[in-house]
Formats: C-alpha cells, structure tokens, sequence
C-alpha cells in the first residue's frame, strides 16, 4: 500500500461514515474489525472496547492483526499474529496497540487492561479483528472505537467499529450479506461486471473523484472473506482482489467524466489484504486523460482467492475514499469517507 494514505495527512477530517454504514443499527456483536490500524514511528493507534450488551458475560477474545509495512506493495500480504484478552462484565478496555502508551498507568484508574498488544514492529498498518466466539466471551455485547494520531505527519483519525461485524462464529464471515440486524458489512452483491482482469467480478460500490492534481484521490480496501483467510496463521497472505472501473452497467471498462461521457479503456490491479489503488491503475491512458477533472466509476472487485462459507468466491471489500488537497487555505487536508455500497 501506498504511503500517501498516511504520510501526506497534515489535518484530516474523517467522516462518521469511516466506521458506520448507512443501514447498520447501534448493535453488540461476538466480532468486530478495526479496518485502519497503525504501529509507524509516530503514530499512536489508541482502540477501545467494551462489553456493554443488556445481558453479557465476562470472558476472554481473540485479537488478530493483519499488518504490513506502509512502503509494502500492494502485492505483499500481511503479517499475522494473535493472542487473546479479556473483558469482565460491563467492562472497558482501553490500550494503545503497540503498548506505547501505557494507558492504565498513564490515567492511573487502577483497573487491570487485559488487552493483547502488538509486538510485530513500528512502520507498519494493517486492521485488527477481534472475536469472542468459542474462547470464553458470550453474548452479543461487544462494541469498539479507534483513533490513530500521528505526531509527525498531523494525522488525526477517529472511528466506530458499528456496521463493521458480522455473524457470531469462531471462523467469522465477513463476506455474509448485511440484512440490517445479520451479516456483514456489505449487502449483497450488486451488478455483475464482465470482467476485472479475466476474471468475473461484481460491481459494488461507486466511486467519484475531483479535478487532479488540485485533489488527489485513492481509496483504501479491504478484501473480505473468511477471517481465517483474511490473517492466515500458516503464511503471510490474506485474501486478493482484482479491481478496476466500469460504467453503470457493469458491461464496458472506462470511466465518466463531469459531463456525464464515457470513455473505455480498463484496467486490473490486484491488492492482497490491504492496499491503495487510484485512477492510474485501473484505467488506460485515454479513459485516465478524459476524467481527469473529475468524474464517476462503478468499481468492480473480484476477489480471486478467498472462499467464503458458502464455498463461493465473495467479490466483496471494505473500500475508503481517501481525497488530499492543498486547495483549502494552502495547507494540506486530507477527506476519508466509506464508500457505501450500491
């Protein structure tokens, strides 16, 4: 993934949309993923996590990260590691994930955090999912948070974890379809695209973008799917999706541009577990030229790896619009909005 989606942020301004989608409801859940996660150098990833649900139980969960150095190809996979905390009834847990701020010392409550902190190395970004089925944490009454301040680079970034759970499993399934109260954080797959990369996809989310360069714009993914398959403990890996950009109907490779015209010429670019993609990627110079002051796209995902529990392929992900400009009182700001899905 490329730097620019934290490296370049002087002053962020973040979305609610970043954690909630439009149709989830404030629920509890046995499972939760922190989509954004960051060890680097001067950053400070601070999550908290509580058990608040009408009826809850004390008991362990399992964390699992997936992270990745931030000047990783889109390519390279993550890095796994896990480890179980606990939470007791109604309690909060409160850490920041790299321990280097002892929080519990620090405000000197006097609780005990028994949190599950990262010890994989600085510079590096990923998500972390956590999840109490099977390990000691009943009931849906799990809800979390997280903010990411980087002292260098001015990044401030706060969001929820609502709407970004799924069914209760010990393997949790983050392709399952969002009915509102069940599944995912997507609902189900929208138009079929004809290809992305020789390879069948679904079109699910459509992204916009300003005038370049005034605005640059990029969005961070998540390819979803099986949570065993999103942080494999046997390799560095995590599930892969193939991207590229379509009109409405899912039929021709291009994009539109403000006037509504649309110009073909797709192409593929390929992100395991996280990265950034732009423009430049998923068009050919002539479609790239012809909406470069702004425009419209469907973005088209197929993931080609991962299976969900159904034995199909899932063709879903997170996907976050990431818009950086200089154009506002000549200083560098930076938009982070969820993409919903069509």
């Amino acid at each position: 993934m490329k730097k620019t989606f934290q490296k370049s942020l002087l002053v962020a301004a973040v979305s609610a949309a970043l954690g909630t989608a439009a149709f989830a409801m404030e629920i509890g859940s046995t499972n939760l993923i922190f989509p954004y996660v960051s060890t680097g150098a001067s950053a400070y990833t601070f999550l908290t996590v509580n058990n608040g649900g009408a009826v809850n139980v004390g008991g362990a969960m399992h964390f699992t990260y997936a992270m990745k150095a931030q000047s990783a190809a889109n390519s390279v996979g993550c890095e796994h590691q896990d480890g179980n905390g606990s939470l007791t009834v109604n309690d909060v847990l409160q850490f920041e994930m790299s321990n280097k701020v002892n929080l519990v010392t620090t405000l000197a409550n006097g609780d005990t955090n028994n949190s599950f902190p990262y010890t994989g190395g600085a510079d590096k970004h990923g998500f972390l999912i956590l999840n109490s089925n099977g390990v000691g944490l009943s009931g849906d009454t799990l809800y979390g948070s997280a903010v990411v301040v980087d002292t260098a680079s001015g990044l401030r970034l706060a969001y929820s974890t609502q709407g970004l759970n799924t069914d209760s499993a010990a393997n949790a399934d983050f392709t399952a379809n969002n009915t509102a109260l069940l599944g995912g954080p997507e609902v189900a797959n929208s138009a079929v695209v004809t290809t992305v990369g020789a390879v069948a996809g679904n079109g699910n989310h459509l992204v916009t973008w300003y005038k370049a360069p005034t605005v640059a714009t990029s969005w961070y993914v998540v390819p979803l799917g099986m949570e065993a398959a999103m942080s494999p403990s046997g390799s560095i890996g995590g599930v892969t999706a193939s991207y590229s950009m379509f009109n409405s109907a899912g039929a021709l490779g291009g994009a539109y541009d403000m006037k509504e015209a649309f110009t073909s010429g797709g192409l593929a670019t390929s992100v395991r577990c996280i990265g950034s993609i732009t423009r430049d990627l998923m068009l050919q110079p002539g479609a790239l030229a012809n909406t470069a002051n702004g425009g419209m796209a469907l973005l088209g995902t197929s993931n080609v790896i991962a299976l969900n529990n159904l034995g199909a392929v899932a063709d879903k992900s997170l996907v976050y619009s990431n818009q950086t400009t200089s154009a506002i009182n000549n200083a560098s700001a930076n938009f982070i909005n969820r993409v919903n899905h069509r």
